[in-house]
């Protein structure tokens, strides 16, 4: 019985010390792994005051953003702008401006999240001058697409509207507000 009795305390003991070398081993590699995956987020490089220029298949400029900063993070294949300014050009020689407090690139420019005072502006079009204003916007230079899920502020040549959401075609201005439509035109004499 005294047999049976110390090899269950010898069991209990080898048990005991198993989770107690466990635990010690997770808490110790847990700090490690937090301290290793934020320093992973650091960027890999970054820009001040400079200009990324895509250009389009037959090598004609197609768009050109220019900010007070760009950061780099490889891991999310993102880049954070400060202060974006931008251009896209058609190829019908049209052009679109634009400009925002921050921005995040993604896909290599195929995707461009615009957020604070985001303008969006056909600039000098004389047929048909148009100008969006909203808090965030996202931009898709290679299809020529804008959209927003938040409300937005469109002034033209004779129109001033509000909508929540909007989809928008740059190149041949097909604009849709999707929700709480609010606005006046006028009429030239």
């Amino acid at each position: 019985m005294a047999a049976l009795l110390r090899s269950r305390w010898l069991y209990l003991n080898l048990v005991t010390l198993a989770l107690l070398a466990t635990g010690v081993w997770w808490w110790q590699s847990k700090p490690q792994s937090l301290a290793s995956a934020s320093a992973s987020w650091i960027p890999d490089y970054y820009l001040t005051n400079a200009t990324i220029s895509q250009y389009d298949d037959q090598g004609l400029l197609s768009s050109s953003i220019y900010a007070k900063r760009f950061s780099h993070i490889r891991e999310f294949d993102s880049t954070d702008m400060l202060q974006p300014r931008f251009n896209i050009y058609l190829n019908d020689e049209s052009a679109w401006f634009g400009r925002a407090n921050e921005g995040l690139i993604l896909d290599s420019g195929a995707q461009i999240n615009l957020n604070g005072d985001v303008l969006l502006t056909n600039g000098p079009d004389l047929k048909q001058p148009l100008s969006l204003h909203s808090q965030s916007l996202r931009l898709f230079p290679s299809n020529n697409y804008a959209e927003s899920d938040v409300q937005v502020r469109l002034a033209s040549k004779f129109s001033h509207l509000t909508g929540t959401g909007m989809r928008l075609t740059l190149s041949d201005q097909s604009l849709r507000l999707l929700a709480q439509v609010n606005g006046t035109h006028t009429i030239s004499r």
